[in-house]
């Protein structure tokens, strides 16, 4: 292994320990542990050697006392292993949970295009089987590290037997050591081929569990079945790849261990028969050559640990600090309460640099007033909300809260002073109660029902067999369009942030549920800061102000009558909704 290689998984191990926190004492415990199975692995063939030889020279005696030994020997073994179990577990989900934790955390951290541009199974893959590796790696490492010691403790005891037998083992260990070291590197080269075509295949098949409602309404079933046949296909030809590189270098791995099983025999008989070694002697060796030819699969498997190891810190730490996924960024300011001033200087804005969404974007809003942004669909009404909830950064301009540059804000101070409810809110695969408290952990009963009250949503809640603690289903499949936006909007409205932005919030309910809902909009404005995208404009025509936004630009702003007789673009978006509203 290049030095630069034993650097990095040197780096990749201080890391990981990093998260053994306080749960480093089990891994000391399991050391000790481990030390004492080493010397008892070394004892017990011994042992057993002087149990065979009084059986056979009929030493009864010694026969007893020696059988008495093993047995408490091995009890003591059972009673270690036990505890070392005990260990191993205690300091295994500590530290997986520790590590999966940072990855949750640094996941929502990364910045919004960053994760929308890379799959959902590339981060699956990552929080689970790869933290499941890093916790592993010391206690696999100790168990490998004291049958290392148990190994050479063998060696140095067949040396003092018999020399020539001690360097035929030795030469077998450190050709083995090379072999090893040759066969790492190509089975870590299909390793990492095949944990690609994993995380391709994790990700297409939460893309089809997710989108199988559209699947089938779409009736793409065998399209996206044979993309399916494809995608686990390469996956099968890249792990196939990797299982059968392993498979020929065990098979040369077996064939070594015998040549030299019947070289330490025949050399054994050699010796024996020119009486320059004891038949007790032999057996003693005989009964660590299971240790020692033990040491090919071990060492292929250590190895084979080693590379897995440092593939999978380098995914996990990837996410935690590599550049490859950018994180947001925040300022150090922290503001406890924002009181609604929102401004807009000269802001652009593309999420590619050569395709700007915004142009020149200015515009102020005042606290509690409710402001309703209208225009085309595509003209940049949603960027505009995704740059205020700081899920994306101006190219050029800047944004103000209460006068103060957003880049100077702490994360809290943004976040957690305003509510976004999206036209496709998320909602999570738990009870509707869980789904409200996920928001705020202490909400009270009484909190949860008067907002879904507000959002009409609470008399539907009592119609079901488990009320409050009904399981929704991932992405709230068992509700209705409707009934999910009504859940974010109860959502929304526990967390009381002096902002609220609706999305096109009201886009899926039908007339009597959005008329209440725009109700609930109006017993809310004059406390609150609202800003509204609506997809109707009868929905907003009672808003403070319009902003009319064209292709990336303010062009126009006032109330609704004010727009109506002054601007024609607005005019004509007018027109068409209530051609629209004759049509039906």
């Amino acid at each position: 292994m290049k030095k630069e290689k034993i650097s990095t998984i040197f780096t990749y191990l201080k890391k990981t320990y990093q998260y053994a926190k306080n749960n480093k004492k089990y891994l000391f415990f399991f050391l000790i542990g481990s030390i004492i199975l080493c010397i008892i692995n070394v004892m017990v063939p011994l042992l057993s050697a002087r149990q065979i030889l009084y059986l056979t020279d009929e030493i009864w005696e010694q026969f007893f006392w020696i059988t008495i030994a093993i047995f408490g020997t091995e009890i003591l073994r059972n009673i270690v292993a036990n505890m070392n179990n005990y260990f191993i577990n205690k300091y295994f989900y500590a530290v997986k949970k520790n590590i999966q934790l940072e990855v949750a955390s640094r996941t929502l951290q990364i910045q919004t295009g960053v994760l929308q541009a890379n799959s959902s199974g590339t981060f699956i893959e990552r929080a689970g089987n790869d933290t499941d590796t890093l916790a592993n790696i010391f206690i696999q490492g100790i168990d490998y590290i004291t049958y290392l010691l148990s190994v050479i403790g063998v060696l140095f005891s067949i040396l003092f037997l018999n020399v020539a037998i001690f360097f035929l083992y030795l030469t077998f260990v450190l050709f083995l050591f090379f072999a090893q070291k040759y066969a790492a590197k190509k089975i870590q080269e299909k390793n990492k081929i095949r944990k690609k075509k994993q995380d391709a295949a994790s990700g297409f098949i939460s893309e089809l569990v997710r989108g199988a409602r559209d699947i089938k309404t779409l009736n793409a079933e065998k399209s996206f079945l044979y993309k399916t046949d494809e995608v686990i296909e390469e996956l099968g030809k890249a792990s196939y790849d990797w299982t059968r590189t392993r498979s020929w270098f065990r098979f040369l791995n077996g064939n070594l261990r015998d040549l030299l099983d019947l070289g330490i025999l025949l050399l054994g008989i050699y010796f024996i028969t020119h009486n320059e070694l004891e038949v007790a002697t032999m057996l003693i060796i005989l009964s660590y050559r299971g240790q020692i030819l033990s040491i090919s699969s071990n060492l292929e498997s250590f190895y084979d640990i080693l590379k897995q190891f440092e593939l999978a810190a380098s995914r996990v730490f990837e996410i935690i600090e590599g550049e490859q996924y950018p994180k947001e960024s925040f300022g150090n300011r922290h503001v406890s309460k924002i009181e609604g001033h929102i401004s807009f200087e000269n802001v652009f804005f593309g999420y590619e640099q050569d395709a700007m969404v915004l142009k020149d974007v200015s515009f102020k809003i005042r606290p509690n007033e409710t402001v309703s942004f209208v225009g085309k669909s595509g003209s940049g009404k949603s960027t505009i909300f995704n740059l205020i909830a700081a899920l994306y950064k101006p190219t050029k301009g800047q944004i103000l809260f209460d006068g103060i540059p957003l880049q100077d804000l702490d994360r809290e101070s943004i976040r957690g002073n305003l509510s976004v409810i999206s036209q496709n809110p998320y909602i999570f695969n738990m009870s509707i109660r869980e789904n409200l408290q996920i928001i705020k952990e202490d909400v009270t009963e009484e909190e949860m029902v008067e907002a879904c009250k507000m959002a009409c949503l609470h008399d539907f809640i009592l119609t079901l067999k488990d009320g409050y603690d009904t399981i929704v289903g991932e992405g709230g499949v068992t509700l209705s369009g409707g009934q999910r936006q009504r859940l974010a909007i109860a959502r929304a409205l526990i967390q009381k942030t002096e902002i609220i932005l609706f999305d096109e919030a009201t886009s899926a309910l039908d007339n009597e549920t959005q008329y209440e809902i725009q109700k609930s909009i109006q017993n809310m404005q004059g406390e609150y800061t609202i800003l509204i995208i609506a997809h109707r404009l009868s929905t907003v025509i009672n808003s403070d102000r319009l902003i009319l936004i064209d292709d990336g630009k303010v062009m126009a702003e006032g109330t609704h009558q004010e727009l109506l007789n002054t601007n024609p673009i607005y005019q004509k978006l007018y027109e068409l909704e209530l051609k629209d509203e004759r049509k039906k």
